[in-house]
């Protein structure tokens, strides 16, 4: 697990430093994200004390026409258990990018509380050129350093009611590191909307509730399991 953590920040450190200063935007940042994210849980063992799973990820790119945008990437998610039990689920992401203030200058309570209102688990992932060194919550007193971060949308929006738009970099407060997201959340089933509209809304491709510019697909198993197979319409494009 420590190799893999290492491996994801290691990505989001040469993602920035190759987007910036000139293709320093969310939806080319979202792009390398994704790509290198299928690069490296392409069947990816991970090894624990005395036992493994098997991590697969496909990415894939929004060819259609984005009519709502209440998110930048969806991840459906399936978790399968030893004992046959089957967690599948949607994650929302909403990307923002720091500019030379160090704010986050794009993001706006009128627009979180927009995606809260139709995706109220879903989170708000913070791109920092620099990175930014935070005080862990647990398990001790370290920091740790990171150019990703990401945030509950719910407890984004409800500091951001109490800080000027000047500030905004504060959210960074309410955040914890997207290599934890991913492995010590989203890789077990937790933090994901069980909405079976929501999951119907993306692979029937009507996009009425959410329209992503991205979406993978990402399967949690055994090795004597099988992924689970999701089928998707041709708007959307395997990167």
């Amino acid at each position: 697990m420590k190799k893999t953590v290492f491996n994801l920040e290691t990505i989001f450190s040469e993602i920035c430093t190759s987007s910036t200063p000139y293709e320093w935007d969310e939806n080319h940042v979202s792009f390398l994200l994704m790509k290198e994210l299928r690069k490296l849980f392409s069947r990816r063992v991970i090894s624990f004390n005395s036992w493994s799973k098997i991590v697969d990820w496909h990415s894939f790119k929004n060819k259609g026409k984005q009519e709502t945008n209440y998110g930048d990437i969806a991840l459906i998610v399936s978790v399968q258990f030893t004992s046959g039990e089957i967690l599948k689920g949607i994650a929302c992401i909403e990307a923002k990018r720091s500019y030379q203030s160090g704010n986050f200058e794009s993001t706006s309570i009128a627009q979180l509380d927009r995606i809260f209102t139709k995706l109220p688990y879903s989170h708000l992932l913070l791109y920092n050129q620099n990175k930014q060194s935070l005080q862990q919550k647990f398990p001790d007193e370290s920091t740790w350093s990171s150019h990703f971060w990401i945030s509950p949308i719910n407890t984004a929006r409800q500091l951001l009611t109490q800080i000027s738009p000047g500030d905004n970099w504060k959210i960074l407060r309410t955040s914890f590191p997207f290599s934890m997201f991913l492995t010590a959340r989203i890789f077990w089933g937790i933090d994901l909307d069980f909405r079976e509209e929501i999951l119907n809304d993306i692979l029937s491709g009507e996009n009425k509730i959410i329209d992503p510019s991205f979406l993978g697909i990402v399967n949690v198993y055994y090795d004597h399991q099988k992924p689970i197979n999701s089928i998707l319409t041709d708007k959307w494009e395997e990167i």
